[in-house]
């Protein structure tokens, strides 16, 4: 938007120049050049305002697309980290259920990958197996995977965000691609 007010700013400028010209030579039978030179200074300033207007679009418009792409690939991340912690916890549910009495099945079948660890921390005496705590391990990695899988996706939304509202960027140019809001 900047870039096309000040091109069209310098546009209208050179326009005046060669109208002041014009009437210059009407009125009088020289042929002194003053505006028309300062008028052809500026169409060329307007046309290169524009042109480096349009090249930086371009880029912009590319690097929503790949960010739009980015999002896709980042979503389908997510989904399957949180799939598999979902699963590995199933797995851990599943072992505290066979090694602790009936009473708690029902607690340990309510168990989120978040919190896992502090299950591990009410029976001590999990950390003793290897299988355990190797399990607890990975659930934590996929939980650390998944947030910053949310950041990264956090941060391409907002830069996507940017370049629909970015004064330097010719909107027009912009592809129809809606930015999420979550």
């Amino acid at each position: 938007m900047f870039f096309s007010y000040f091109a069209l700013s310098l546009g209208t400028l050179a326009v005046v120049c060669f109208v002041m010209q014009w009437l210059l030579n009407m009125n009088r039978d020289t042929n002194k050049t003053g505006w028309l030179g300062f008028g052809a200074f500026l169409t060329f300033v307007a046309i290169l305002i524009f042109v480096i207007g349009f090249i930086g679009s371009l880029y912009a418009h590319s690097r929503q697309v790949w960010m739009s792409v980015e999002l896709t690939k980042i979503d389908s991340f997510e989904q399957t980290y949180q799939v598999r912690s979902d699963n590995l916890t199933k797995e851990f549910a599943h072992y505290l259920a066979q090694t602790y009495p009936d009473h708690e099945k029902d607690v340990f079948s309510k168990i989120e990958p978040g919190k896992v660890d502090v299950y591990l921390a009410k029976y001590p005496e999990l950390q003793a197996s290897k299988t355990i705590v190797e399990l607890v391990n990975q659930i934590r990695s996929l939980q650390d995977d998944i947030y910053k899988q949310r950041l990264d996706r956090a941060e391409k939304v907002r830069d996507m965000q940017y370049n629909v509202r970015s004064p330097w960027i010719f909107q027009w140019m912009m592809p129809d691609i809606s930015t999420p809001e979550k």
